[in-house]
């Protein structure tokens, strides 16, 4: 990558802080009009890896081209023909949890969760297939995602089939968020689950602490 492309995706240099990191350039306040037409102009490159790298950018601005590509990512599923971000412990492309991210950011510029639905729900059918570290299950709990209180519920019991503990685990505490009866359904079947993967622990954890939250009658939870 020559130092004009690595400029134009990674550096930043707001309210006195200055770097190179792609999410703190999603994160800009002051978004410039050269730099979104020259990652307009990315999105055309040979280079599919670029390419992304540029649209990540563009969704989180809020600006259509991004969302646009985005449309042609999905449809032609590049996700299986190559690997755009490589977990760093896991090896498994987590394309779809880090797009989910720049989904996030958007709704600061200007996009409702409304609108986002439509790819959210996507993402949710593929759940049970590919790998999603955490920014999905953070989308999920932090905007009004109740209208895909079904999505969700079939998500994890499709991670669950194809022994995506872990992963299946991650919307436990987002089902419970939605539907307090949803712990007592599922909790017996995590529990069974935690010597698959001791970290199941954590997201029971956390589910039991949002119906806690929840439950007004006094009821114990287990």
């Amino acid at each position: 990558m020559n130092t004009e492309l690595h400029e134009l995706l990674y550096y930043f240099n707001e309210e006195g802080y200055e770097g190179y990191d792609l999410n703190e350039v999603q994160l800009l306040a002051k978004i410039d009009s050269d730099r979104v037409d020259h990652l307009k102009r990315l999105l055309h490159d040979e280079n599919r890896y670029l390419a992304c790298q540029a649209m990540l950018i563009l969704i989180a601005w809020s600006i259509p081209e991004g969302f646009e590509f985005l449309d042609l990512f999905i449809a032609e599923k590049w996700d299986e023909k190559e690997s755009f971000e490589p977990h760093r412990l896991h090896g498994e492309d987590n394309a779809y949890d880090v797009i989910t991210n720049a989904l996030y950011i958007a709704t600061f510029n200007g996009k409702s969760e409304q609108e986002l639905y439509p790819y959210i729900q996507q993402f949710l059918h593929l759940y049970g297939d590919r790998f999603f570290e955490c920014n999905l299950k953070d989308f999920l709990l932090k905007k009004d995602c109740a209208p895909l209180l079904k999505e969700i519920e079939q998500a994890m019991q499709k991670a669950l089939e194809n022994k995506r503990y872990y992963q299946a685990s991650q919307l436990f505490p987002v089902l419970v968020h939605y539907d307090k009866n949803t712990w007592r359904k599922y909790l017996d079947s995590f529990r069974s689950l935690i010597s698959q993967d001791n970290r199941i622990t954590y997201n029971i954890q956390e589910a039991e602490k949002i119906a806690d939250n929840l439950l007004k009658d006094g009821e114990p939870l287990s």
